[in-house]
Order: C-alpha cells, then sequence, then structure tokens
C-alpha cells in the first residue's frame, strides 16, 4: 500500500519521505525519488523499558517531523496513527491517519487514544464503511472510504483454455489471525474426495507458535505430503495464477490484498464473511462464495463445489477479474490525491 502510494505522489510531483518507526528490511521496494528514514531503536535500546522505549520512538519521530517540515503526515496502522497524533501535539501540520484492520481489534482496548487522534487528525482513509462507523460521528464526518491499490503485475491475462492446477491456495502471514487452521480443517473433510489437491500455504511465519500448531496438525491427520508450508514469494502473480480456488480463512481483515490479488488473477475464491466488511464488498461486487468465519463444514462445502463444477468455478474466476478496473493504482492513486489536497489546501507539489 505504501509503496505504491509514495510511487504514485513522487511521479506526480511530490517530495515523499517514508517514515518507519521500528527498524527493519524493506519488504517493498520504494520508488528511486522516495527517501526512507528510520526512527526506530537502536539494537542497545530494544533493552530497555517499554516507556523509555515509547518516549524515545516519539521523541525522534517529532524530530523528523519539524526537520523535513511536510505539509501533510500520513501515517497507516493503529500504532503508528497513535503514536503520529501523540508526537505532533502542538504542531499545525495536518495529520492523515489510515485503518487498516478491524477496529474491534485494533483501536476498541484504547479508547482514550481513540480519542485523541480522532480530535488530532485532520482526516481519516477507511477501507470499508463498517470500520467507519466504529469511530465517532466527528472523525466520520472528516473521513473518506478508499480501497487499497493492487500492483499492476497481477493484472496478467490468463491464456484462453488454461487448465488450472490441482491446488488450493490461501496466502497470507501464519499467525492466529488468519485462522490457517480452519482451512486444514476443512481441507481435512474433503481431502479424500480429491485425492489430487494439494493445499499450499503461503506466508511468513509470524513467530507466534501458529505455524508448530498447524504442523503438528498436518502431523496427527497425515496430511504431510498433502499440505505444504510455501513461505513467502515475491511473485505470487505466477505461482498462483492457475491455482483451482484461493481461499482465505481469517477471523478478521481490512480490505485484504491477498483477496484482491487473486480476483484480479481469475482465481475462484472463497473467503470468510469476517469483519470489518472487505470480504464482503468484494465478493458481493465481483463475485465469489462467502462463508461464515470459524465454519469448517461451510467451509468445506465451499470448497467442494467449487473443486467439483470446474465450468462454474471458470465463470467466478472471470467475474471476480472484473475488480481490476476498480483497485488499478491510478484510480485509487486519483481519490487519495483529491483527498490530501483538500486537507494542504489543494497546492501540487507539496511534501508528504
Amino acid at each position: 500500500m505504501i509503496s505504491i502510494l509514495s510511487r504514485c505522489f513522487a511521479q506526480d510531483g511530490y517530495d515523499v519521505v517514508v517514515t518507519t518507526l521500528w527498524q527493519a528490511d524493506s519488504e517493498y521496494v520504494l520508488d528511486g525519488r522516495v527517501r526512507r528514514v528510520n526512527v526506530g531503536l537502536t539494537q542497545s535500546e530494544e533493552t530497555r523499558g517499554r516507556l523509555a522505549k515509547a518516549a524515545i520512538r516519539a521523541f525522534r519521530y517529532r524530530q523528523c517531523i519539524a526537520r523535513e517540515k511536510p505539509d501533510i503526515v500520513i501515517s497507516f496502522c493503529s500504532k503508528a496513527n497513535f503514536r503520529s497524533a501523540y508526537s505532533m501535539t502542538g504542531m499545525r501540520i495536518p495529520l492523515l491517519v489510515s485503518v487498516r484492520n478491524d477496529p474491534q481489534k485494533d483501536y476498541a482496548p484504547y479508547p482514550a487514544k481513540c480519542r485523541y487522534m480522532s480530535r488530532k487528525a485532520a482526516g481519516c482513509v477507511f477501507q470499508t464503511p463498517d470500520a467507519q462507523r466504529f469511530f465517532d460521528e466527528r472523525l466520520q464526518r472528516k473521513s473518506r472510504v478508499i480501497w487499497n491499490p493492487l500492483e499492476e503485475k497481477y493484472f496478467v491475462q490468463a491464456a484462453r483454455g488454461a487448465r488450472r492446477d490441482s491446488t488450493i491456495v490461501t496466502v497470507g502471514r501464519i499467525t492466529e489471525q488468519k485462522n490457517q487452521l480452519l482451512l486444514l480443517k476443512a481441507f481435512l473433510r474433503i481431502s479424500s474426495d480429491f485425492p489430487q489437491y494439494r493445499l499450499l500455504i503461503y506466508g511468513e511465519d509470524s513467530g507466534d507458535g501458529t505455524k508448530e500448531r498447524l504442523e503438528a496438525f498436518c502431523a496427527g491427520n497425515h496430511l504431510e505430503g498433502r499440505v505444504v508450508f510455501m513461505g513467502t514469494s515475491s511473485a505470487l502473480e505466477k505461482d498462483i495464477a492457475n491455482a483451482g480456488v484461493f481461499v482465505l480463512p481469517s477471523d478478521y481483515e481490512g480490505m485484504p490484498n491477498a483477496l484482491i490479488e487473486a480476483m484480479a488473477l481469475g482465481i475462484p475464491c472463497i473467503a470468510t464473511d469476517c469483519p470489518c466488511g472487505g470480504p464482503a464488498m468484494l465478493m458481493k461486487q465481483f463475485g465469489g462464495i462467502l462463508v461464515p468465519p470459524g465454519k469448517e463444514a461451510e467451509l468445506a462445502d465451499a470448497m467442494r463445489r467449487v473443486l467439483s463444477d470446474p465450468p462454474s468455478a471458470d465463470e467466478m474466476g472471470d467475474q471476480a477479474r472484473s475488480v481490476r478496473k476498480w483497485v488499478h493504482p491510478q484510480h485509487i492513486y486519483d481519490q487519495w490525491k483529491a483527498y490530501v489536497e483538500s486537507l494542504i489546501g489543494g497546492e501540487v507539489g507539496n511534501q508528504l
């Protein structure tokens, strides 16, 4: 999301600085015109207490903003939104926050921080109306709902009559939120009916013990040869393009990029109808099958329907491709640019 938007703004003449609050390698390549500034902690500072670490980050972040003198600050995700609001106390630079996940999980536990963020923010970008309705009317009135952009490499056109692989695919960080265990249980229910199919799980191990639990389930149910943990991939547009079906089993999501990518590739898709409404928005408009969150029998039935009826699956995939024009980078950027310019006075060529 940030790599695409920063590139679009830079191409349009903006001076863009991406500031990261935690030290980490770059997962996505930034445009050469975009500068990255890291205000995260050094290895030695990570040993300090929680309050001390928070104070260091806030101080460095505030210093960075004061040094760069941006016309607007745009923050993404709850921690960055909260830190931006508090770090910019007393500053007259407009702050545009962006909510990227289910507010019940990321914001409900922090009512005081939410209230301060709502007051401080000049605006907010939501991914779904359900997420927007969670917040107070003050923030809703000055907000917009804008979908996620998609990299154009996912706009490849499948060859006419291309044969689908005997694979069921899911993509997402391996963590409790994504509930890959639900998918494993559903796959177990149908595995004997579709012995040629394998389940491929793409995604980084979050290190929270989820992967170990998934592997134990596979071992206990003799699925080791049928379920493959693929790790991360920078070429998903090639790796999963001919999958038989894509499944998103999450307990909650924002606007899931993995689902958008699969739909744009023309893969028939199944997803849980999870909060805060992203999968439902996509599938009600562009096709697919929604199942209740956490219901393995319903998920297994949906998978069986898709795998048993290839012509209907192909039709579902063809319909899903129409998502492309709605998530094209230029279409999404135009919405962001118009909103940003309304907050900074409409001048082109400013700094973010």
